[in-house]
């Protein structure tokens, strides 16, 4: 296989893809394959977008057509998974969309810009790292000719409330998770339970139980989370302890304008 027949098969690919393909022809120098990406960089087919990340140029040019950020995040470190509101993003169900793009990874990796988009790292949280468990929950799509890895939709949906930070606040994340009508609640219940975490339990049960009556859970499945609760009350948003109503069977405090979604206008109940 030639260098160029790589390209047409990778058109974003890390050097350690380059450099095992480089090996299959016979050629283990690694300087050999840092001398074949300078040349193509030179020679203006490819951007090198950060490093040790590459991008092919489409072939003939076409104007205006940039690198897929998806897929830079998708490739920003060897173990890379789409994550909170990224993944929310992917999977069709985010109220609006951010020019911040989120990954999960074991491995150091600092922010960084491409094309005006941004690109943040979270490490795994630290239960899952534990457990070994760092890819429950985790799909792969394609996505121009690339297989991605991103946390599930249940997955999804637990982290974006133990996190909502990191999916634009809570009327970004409240606002999006009503457009969800279909999960696998045992799944969501089983991943929650994974992550040994007792705040994120009671921010799960409180949620599941503010489903509509024709989308609800039923009790057998989320009471699976009550012996998880914590012992004493805890706030909803432990960065912003804001005085709010007890919800006692979570042991949650939930402010007022989380609670009745108070950044709703008058219409956006009407039918």
């Amino acid at each position: 296989m030639k260098t160029i027949d790589f390209f047409e098969t990778h058109p974003i690919f890390r050097y350690e893809e380059f450099t095992e393909f480089m090996a299959e022809q016979g050629i283990d120098n690694p300087a050999n394959a840092r001398q074949q990406l300078q040349y193509h960089c030179k020679q203006g087919n490819l951007w090198h977008i950060r490093r040790l990340l590459y991008a092919v140029k489409p072939f003939p040019a076409v104007a205006n057509v940039g690198v897929d950020p998806y897929l830079i995040a998708a490739k920003a470190t060897q173990d890379a998974v789409l994550s909170h509101h990224t993944a929310l993003e992917l999977h069709g169900f985010a109220y609006t969309t951010f020019e911040t793009l989120t990954y999960l990874t074991a491995q150091a990796s600092k922010p960084f810009t491409y094309e005006d988009q941004n690109f943040r790292s979270v490490r795994f949280p630290t239960s899952l790292q534990e457990k070994n468990k760092t890819d429950y929950g985790v799909d792969t799509i394609t996505r121009g000719g690339v297989t991605i890895r991103l946390t599930s939709l249940e997955r999804t949906i637990v982290d974006i409330l133990e996190r909502p930070d990191l999916a634009g606040g809570w009327e970004e994340v409240l606002r999006s998770l009503e457009q969800v009508v279909s999960f696998d609640a045992q799944k969501l219940i089983d991943y929650t339970l994974m992550l040994d975490n007792a705040t994120t339990v009671a921010k799960v049960g409180f949620f599941l139980e503010q489903r509509p009556e024709h989308l609800a859970v039923q009790s057998s499945i989320t009471d699976q989370l009550l012996p998880y609760l914590p012992t004493q009350p805890h706030y909803i948003d432990r960065s912003q302890r804001k005085d709010g109503k007890l919800i006692k069977k979570w042991q949650l405090i939930v402010p007022a304008e989380i609670l009745e979604q108070r950044w709703k206008e008058p219409h956006d109940n009407d039918h």
